[in-house]
């Protein structure tokens, strides 16, 4: 269970205060700042070197690129398979425009030195999609399969702006601080599409 990871989650992520406060709440419906993220421009991400890493921006890092990596994998599969026409839309560009955020945060993931092992394989934690729901999502069509995808990336992208603000404040490195700024502002505009696709679905 999902509630039950994250109390692991924040044992292990001890020295990332930010960032285990939102796993912690994450899933539980208890609100947490975004911080000011959102409000800095889009711009590139500054070279550095490891030790301008912090325990927040490498914790953050191996975050959200496996939690980005699957839902890439579950938006690519409903760009093509949505029944309906908006969401079918909006998860064909979460595919495009995040598989480029992937390969931003694997560029500051070797900056950092942090290897390609994913260290949360097999955790069931909030933002991330699991084997079993995806597959879940496979055997699904028509209404059911939208389902599945609303609420998945719906619980993507809040998980991801909520991660974004706690790297906004307790992270050390510009450059990810930077991207997990990009991230907030692109992924609150594709949650306010996914509300309107809910509100015209009633």
């Amino acid at each position: 269970m999902r509630s039950a990871f994250i109390v692991a989650a924040g044992a292990a992520l001890a020295v990332t205060a930010g960032l285990v406060a939102v796993a912690g709440a994450a899933g539980s419906g208890r609100p947490v700042p975004a911080g000011p993220a959102a409000a800095r421009p889009a711009t590139g991400v500054p070279s550095g070197g490891p030790g301008a890493f912090g325990p927040t921006d490498v914790a953050w890092l191996q975050l959200l690129t496996p939690m980005t990596e699957q839902a890439v994998r579950l938006a690519a599969l409903a760009g093509t398979r949505a029944a309906d026409p908006g969401l079918r839309s909006l998860a064909g560009s979460i595919a495009t425009a995040h598989g480029a955020e992937l390969s931003r945060l694997r560029a500051c993931e070797q900056r950092a030195g942090v290897g390609a092992t994913d260290v949360h394989a097999g955790h069931d934690m909030p933002g991330m999609t699991t084997a079993a729901e995806y597959t879940a999502a496979e055997q699904a069509a028509g209404s059911a399969f939208d389902r599945i995808v609303e609420d998945r990336l719906r619980e993507y992208l809040e998980q991801s702006v909520k991660l974004a603000g706690s790297e906004d404040a307790n992270g050390t490195e510009p450059g990810v601080q930077q991207l997990a700024a990009d991230l907030a502002r692109s992924r609150s505009a594709e949650l306010s599409r996914l509300d309107g696709i809910a509100a015209r679905q009633g």
